[in-house]
């Protein structure tokens, strides 16, 4: 069974947290075991130094196997220095060319030629004023395997070198003891360890809290319950996280009120015109009809199955359209010639409610860039709406085109009942009625929804104002120049 998302963070925490301080704490170690070094190799070679400056005020050797007093007091520093350091002391003076150790023992009469090249050229090197640091630079004082370093530092008389103080230390004394440094480095780094565990524990619960408290409203939303809201303030991107699921939730809350009044409404509209047919049908097998009534009868019927039938083919449209699946085929056509035969197929209707209809068209052809057939539609219905709703005198018709920049404004208002401000945001909404008293006779419902979505495909969208001088809707199309000049 995988571990939890707390421990799984955790543990990566942890594991950077050690791999951090086990690479700072051996750099750390490093560092200061070289600083040690060349701070105790640099101190060593000041011990040279200092015998160099005893024999400064020397020109040879032999002043000191002659002085008892400096004799006493080179014996004791280099005695002081052996015992300190482990390291040897060889005074060299130059006498003609050739060098000699005069070793400082009791006689003080022991001498080594130091006649090899290698040799030859450090103290070159030293005779012009420099110190040497050289390793193995005499084998045969290596002892036990140990490689021997050399430290050499001139022996000024005045502004003279006449011979140099060679310092002999093994290898092993200069190395710092790495062990050393890292236990006296491994108490901070315990403390910064148990300190960087408990930081690393909280850490890991602050960000691991926000993710629990959306798993779980997650989990509440998959039972159906979307009024669930997350609530963490933790700030950054799960606080954005956070944000964005509750944008969703609240979306989804919509679109289930959506949904359940969309299924309402189908069943109310579905269920009225069954019911109906139904009732007129059953009262006709029982005799209760007249045979002569059965025609009215009849006619009603199929009224009501022309209405079902509607109602399944808006619901088609509608469905096609918010799949994505009702593709447009944009192609320029004239927009007054579309009006023109919209009012011609709605003229025995007109004359019927005795219409005024007021027709003001922008002058000669009107080309716009849209779906003929998906546009012939949305007047249609508009206008069917607009000769619907108007039932008194002075009843009056207005159809508007005008060019306005790279647009064609379309226009269709008329002098009936003014929409009631509330009703105005929801007309295109699904299954919207505004007269909700008197709905027969009104459509399914859909016709406004199904036009104002093919007008968003469009890239644009239809616009409402009522007030009491007429009810206006309006909507703008891309302007397109005629076929004939396009194909030029």
């Amino acid at each position: 069974m995988r571990r939890s998302l707390f421990w799984r963070t955790y543990s990566v925490l942890l594991a950077a947290l050690l791999a951090a301080i086990a690479i700072f704490t051996g750099v750390l170690a490093a560092a200061q075991r070289q600083a040690r070094q060349e701070s105790y190799e640099a101190e060593v070679r000041l011990q040279a130094r200092e015998v160099a400056d005893y024999m400064s005020n020397l020109s040879a050797i032999s002043y000191v196997q002659s002085n008892a007093t400096m004799r006493y007091i080179v014996r004791h520093k280099i005695s002081e220095i052996y015992d300190s350091y482990d390291a040897d002391i060889w005074i060299v003076s130059y006498n003609s060319g050739m060098a000699y150790v005069q070793y400082l023992d009791k006689s003080w009469n022991t001498t080594r030629s130091l006649a090899t090249d290698a040799v030859k050229e450090q103290l070159a090197l030293i005779q012009e004023g420099n110190e040497i640091r050289a390793e193995d630079l005499f084998p045969e004082l290596d002892a036990d395997g140990d490689r021997i370093v050399t430290i050499g530092v001139p022996w000024r008389y005045g502004d003279t070198v006449v011979g140099a103080v060679l310092l002999h230390i093994p290898m092993q004394s200069l190395r710092i003891s790495f062990g050393g440094i890292v236990r006296q480095i491994l108490p901070p780094a315990v403390l910064a360890l148990a300190l960087g565990t408990i930081l690393a524990f909280f850490l890991a619960r602050s960000q691991i809290r926000p993710l629990k408290e959306m798993s779980s409203a997650v989990r509440e939303f998959s039972k159906g319950d979307l009024t669930r809201r997350v609530d963490v303030h933790c700030g950054g991107e799960l606080q954005e996280l956070g944000d964005s699921i509750n944008r969703m939730a609240e979306e989804l809350s919509r679109l289930e009120d959506s949904r359940r009044s969309f299924v309402a409404n189908v069943s109310h509209e579905l269920r009225s015109p069954m019911t109906c047919m139904r009732g007129y049908v059953q009262a006709m097998l029982d005799g209760v009809i007249d045979p002569q009534d059965m025609p009215r009868y009849l006619k009603i019927v199929l009224d009501e199955t022309d209405r079902l039938t509607d109602l399944v083919k808006d619901l088609l449209d509608l469905s096609r359209l918010e799949s994505g699946k009702f593709p447009l085929t944009p192609a320029p056509f004239d927009a007054n010639e579309l009006v023109r035969r919209n009012l011609v197929n709605f003229e025995p209707r007109i004359d019927e409610k005795h219409i005024e209809v007021v027709v003001a068209l922008a002058d000669g052809p009107l080309y716009v860039m849209a779906d003929a057939n998906r546009i012939n539609q949305v007047v249609s219905n508009i206008i069917d709406n607009a000769v619907k709703f108007m039932t008194g005198e002075n009843s009056r018709l207005t159809v508007r085109t005008a060019r306005e920049g790279e647009g064609v404004r379309f226009t269709i208002a008329n002098n009936g009942p003014r929409i009631a401000e509330a009703d105005l945001p929801c007309i295109f909404e699904r299954f919207y009625k505004a007269d909700k008293a008197h709905t027969s006779g009104q459509g399914t419902g859909l016709g406004l929804s199904i036009c104002q979505r093919i007008m968003q495909q469009h890239g644009s969208q239809i616009t409402v104002r009522s007030d009491d001088s007429e009810t206006a809707f309006e909507f703008i199309l891309p302007a397109a120049d005629p076929p004939a000049e396009r194909q030029a």
